[in-house]
C-alpha cells in the first residue's frame, strides 16, 4: 500500500515499490483503463508521475493499492493519517455517503487495512454475527401446477391449464424461504469480499460465510434492482448491513484490467463530502431557531434564449425563514493561500456568487472553504454595487475548521457554534 495526501505526487517507474513510494507502469496502465472506462479522473496520470486529486479513499490494483487521504489541519498543523481517516469517515457518515454507526468509526480508524479493506472486513464481521443470530426468512407466494393438492386451488388457472389433465392441481402456497431478494443482495456483496485480493484473511472469512448462503440464488444487481429492495420491520436488524451491501455493490464492484487483474475502488469526492456535511451540520445547528436548510436550490438561470432559461444556477445550500430565502451558501473544498491575491479565490467563483445573490435576490451569499493554518473565520467581505431601488447584497468568504469534524461531543458543539457564527448576518 502507498498512502498519498490530496494533490501529492509520486513517481511512476518500471515496477511498484511501496517502500520507495513508486508506482509501477503496470499499475499506471490499470488506473488509466479504469478511469477511462468509468469516465472519472480520480488521479492525474502522467507518463512518469501520478498525482492525487480531491478524490480520497482506496483504489485496489490487484494485490497493490493506493490510499488517498484528505488534507485536514488544525491550529498545530496537518492531522495524522488516523485522525484524518476518522474525520473523513465522520464527515462522510454525516453527509449520508457511508452507512455506518458512530461506533463503527473507531473500528475503521483503528484498522491497519486500507479504507476499502476495513469496510469489507466490517461488513463480513457484522454479517457473520447477524446471520448466526438467524438468517433472513420470509413468506413468498409460489404458484405451481402440482401433481398433488397443496395450498389454495386457483380455479381460473386450474380450468385453463388442467381441463384435460385433471390429475394436476394449479395452486398457490406461501413458502417460508431463505432465498429472498434481501438475502441475495447480502450474498452478492459477500461474494465481492470473497473475490478481492487486497486481504486474504477477509477473503477466507467471506468464503467461509458464503457456505451458509448456499440455498440463496446468485444475482447480478443493477442500481435499479437495489432501489426496489426495502427493509421490512421484521428485518430491521439487517438495515445497516443492507445499506453497506448496496454501497459495496455500487462503489467497489470490481473492474477488470487489460492484464486480467481485478480493480476495486472506494473513492469520495471531497467537494461532495464537504457540501453535504456542511448542510447536515448546519441543519442540526439551526434546530429550533426558526431557520431551515434546503440543498441544491433551483428555479433560476443566468440567461435566457428565445424565452427559455439557459445556464441554470444551483447553489449548494439555502437558509430559509419560513418561505423566505435569507442566505445562500456555496461550499468549495479548496485550500486558500494567504500569500495570493484575494487568498486565491478565483474570479469565476466570485462571478458565481454575484449571480447567485442577484438572481435569487438574497441579502447574504457565503462562499465557504475549509480552514487550515492561521486563516481567519472571515477571509473577506464584498458588497454588490449600489443601484437605486435595489436592496443591499453582501458576499462573504468564510472558512470552517473541519479538524473539529470528528464526532466527539465537544468538537461537534464547537463546529455547530462556528457554523452559526458563519451565518451571523442572516435575518432572524
Amino acid at each position: 500500500m502507498i498512502v498519498l495526501r490530496e494533490y501529492e505526487k509520486v513517481p511512476v517507474r518500471k515496477a511498484w515499490d511501496s517502500e520507495k513510494r513508486i508506482v509501477g507502469q503496470k499499475q499506471r496502465s490499470m488506473l488509466l483503463s479504469h478511469q477511462e472506462r468509468n469516465g472519472l479522473s480520480l488521479l492525474e496520470l502522467g507518463f512518469q508521475s501520478l498525482k492525487a486529486s480531491n478524490w480520497v479513499g482506496t483504489i485496489g490494483l490487484g494485490e497493490h493499492c493506493l490510499d488517498v487521504v484528505p488534507k485536514i489541519d488544525d491550529v498545530t498543523g496537518q492531522l495524522g493519517d488516523k485522525q484524518t481517516r476518522g474525520n473523513l469517515l465522520w464527515m462522510a457518515m454525516r453527509a449520508g455517503l457511508v452507512p455506518i454507526a458512530d461506533a463503527d468509526i473507531a473500528y475503521l480508524v483503528g484498522s491497519p487495512h486500507t479504507l476499502l479493506s476495513a469496510f469489507l472486513q466490517l461488513y463480513v464481521e457484522k454479517l457473520t454475527k447477524e446471520w448466526q443470530r438467524g438468517p433472513i426468512r420470509q413468506y413468498v407466494s409460489e404458484e405451481e401446477n402440482r401433481t398433488y393438492l397443496r395450498g389454495k386451488l386457483l380455479f381460473s388457472d386450474q380450468l385453463r391449464h388442467n381441463l384435460i389433465q385433471k390429475q394436476r392441481f394449479y395452486t398457490r402456497t406461501d413458502e417460508f424461504v431463505m432465498d429472498t431478494p434481501l438475502s441475495a443482495l447480502l450474498k452478492a456483496a459477500l461474494r465481492i469480499c470473497s473475490n478481492q485480493s487486497l486481504d486474504m484473511n477477509i477473503s477466507r472469512n467471506a468464503k467461509r460465510l458464503l457456505l451458509e448462503f448456499d440455498e440463496i440464488s446468485d444475482h447480478n444487481f443493477l442500481p435499479t434492482d437495489m432501489d426496489n429492495i426495502h427493509i421490512t420491520r421484521q428485518h430491521n436488524r439487517y438495515e445497516l448491513l443492507v445499506r453497506l451491501a448496496k454501497m459495496i455493490l455500487c462503489t467497489t464492484s470490481p473492474g477488470q484490467s487489460g492484464q486480467g487483474e481485478r480493480i476495486y475502488s472506494l473513492m469520495f469526492d471531497m467537494n461532495i463530502v464537504f457540501e453535504r456535511f456542511v448542510a447536515a451540520e448546519l441543519q442540526a445547528a439551526l434546530a429550533g431557531s426558526g431557520l431551515a436548510v434546503r440543498t441544491q436550490l433551483g428555479g433560476r438561470s443566468l440567461l435566457q434564449k428565445e424565452g427559455k432559461p439557459k445556464f441554470y444556477l444551483r447553489p449548494d445550500i439555502g437558509v430559509f425563514k419560513g418561505n423566505k430565502l435569507v442566505c445562500l451558501i456555496d461550499t468549495k473544498w479548496k485550500r486558500l493561500d494567504p500569500q495570493k491575491r484575494y487568498f486565491g479565490i478565483s474570479q469565476a467563483d466570485m462571478y458565481q456568487m454575484y449571480a447567485y445573490g442577484k438572481e435569487f435576490n438574497v441579502p447574504l451569499t457565503i462562499i465557504l472553504f475549509p480552514r487550515w493554518g492561521k486563516l481567519p473565520l472571515k477571509v473577506a467581505e464584498y458588497h454588490h454595487p449600489a443601484h437605486p431601488g435595489e436592496p443591499k447584497r453582501t458576499i462573504e468568504a468564510m472558512t470552517l475548521s473541519v479538524s473539529e469534524a470528528n464526532g466527539r461531543t465537544e468538537s461537534v458543539l464547537n463546529l455547530r457554534k462556528e457554523l452559526l457564527e458563519i451565518i451571523h448576518g442572516v435575518e432572524t
